[in-house]
């Protein structure tokens, strides 16, 4: 099996706290304490605006395979993320994109 990378491209509205952005970042990073098979995850803003096309911050997460992937996806404390920290912060739908390496 290869291993997996998941990347997501998010638009935060622009009148996200600094706080609420904080506190997005601290939960995805801690995932890789609680959802087996994540090996690396990482999030930031993008500190180049001329190709972004108005996205503001990206994660990846290399994961084990794509069954971990799958674990990932519906783990009950990643789902809390989406569901408390990035959907009602989102702009638009964020773009995702799954590749083996």
């Amino acid at each position: 099996a290869m291993p997996v990378k998941h990347i997501v491209i998010m638009k935060f509205k622009s009148d996200c706290s600094p706080e609420t952005l904080e506190e997005a970042r601290k939960n995805l990073i801690e995932l890789k304490g609680k959802v087996p098979g994540i090996l690396d995850i990482s999030f930031g803003p993008t500190f180049k605006h001329d190709r972004a096309q108005g996205f503001t911050h990206a994660l990846v997460v290399d994961l084990a395979d794509a069954s971990a992937l799958e674990v990932y996806a519906t783990h009950p404390d990643h789902v809390a993320v989406i569901t408390n920290n990035l959907k009602p912060n989102f702009e638009a739908p964020p773009l995702a994109m799954d590749y083996e390496f």
